[in-house]
């Protein structure tokens, strides 16, 4: 796997629409950004609901590979989920949920790399005016990191509570000494490390250190990557690549 340049990550960061690249015209209109997705530049309110019964789930552009899936993408919109099922690992060895929506019986089924949860007590605010590309994913959270969407998850398994809790942890691919890469679209180098030599050189791959030392009382899930000689801090999963698992 090939890492993206740093070029790549800034002008085709999943909030912006038009890339211009380094060898056109500052004033053209460029092209479409094939990465853009709606929801980096959308408000989420907070929610009246439980999320004891559904849950506010947002999913990414590459759930369309899949053709069962064509309905899940909604401009960024959330769609309010329920019945919750974990069904282990993907090819690509990522954990995989599936759920109804709305009223259906139709199960959809969806990798966690491609799915952002918005639990009810939470604010989404990617106003381009308030929120640094680099903190696109700082409000969200996982399914798997979020205490309601474990429960449903939970009810739906045969297994108790700790057996459900250290299977999903098994099965997690983003495990210390995990080696990634930058997601292209969804990682944004930090502001102070992102100019070296030459912006159309690769972005160094990463390691992961851990889980994110940084405190967080909401339930999200963030992870201590170390990119070259960078260390970041806050790492949500939607934006890395895993080359080589533990």
């Amino acid at each position: 796997m090939n890492s993206p340049t740093y070029e790549q990550l800034i002008s085709q960061h999943c909030s912006i629409e038009r890339v211009h690249r380094l060898d056109q015209d500052p004033y053209s209109r460029g092209e479409d950004n094939p990465h853009y997705e709606p929801f980096a530049k959308r408000r989420y309110n907070y929610s009246p609901s439980s999320d004891v019964i559904a849950v506010r789930l947002i999913f990414l552009k590459d759930v369309l590979k899949d053709s069962n899936n064509k309905t899940l993408v909604r401009n960024g919109r959330f769609i309010w989920c329920k019945n919750l099922n974990y069904e282990g690992r993907s090819a690509d060895g990522f954990r995989q949920i599936s759920f109804t929506i709305d009223n259906g019986n139709k199960r959809f089924t969806v990798s966690e790399n491609n799915v952002l949860c918005v639990p009810a007590k939470t604010f989404v605010n990617n106003n381009k005016l308030f929120r640094a590309k680099n903190k696109t994913f700082l409000a969200f959270s996982t399914v798997f990191s979020y205490n309601h969407t474990f429960n449903m998850m939970l009810k739906n398994s045969s297994l108790g509570s700790k057996e459900f809790s250290d299977l999903i942890s098994v099965h997690s691919p983003f495990k210390p000494g995990a080696l990634v890469a930058p997601r292209l679209g969804y990682f944004f180098p930090d502001r102070n490390v992102r100019a070296p030599e030459r912006l159309d050189s690769e972005h160094p791959v990463g390691i992961i250190l851990g889980p994110s030392m940084l405190p967080d009382h909401l339930g999200r899930e963030f992870y201590r990557v170390r990119f070259g000689s960078t260390t970041y801090e806050r790492v949500y999963p939607a934006e890395m690549e895993i080359i080589n698992e533990v």
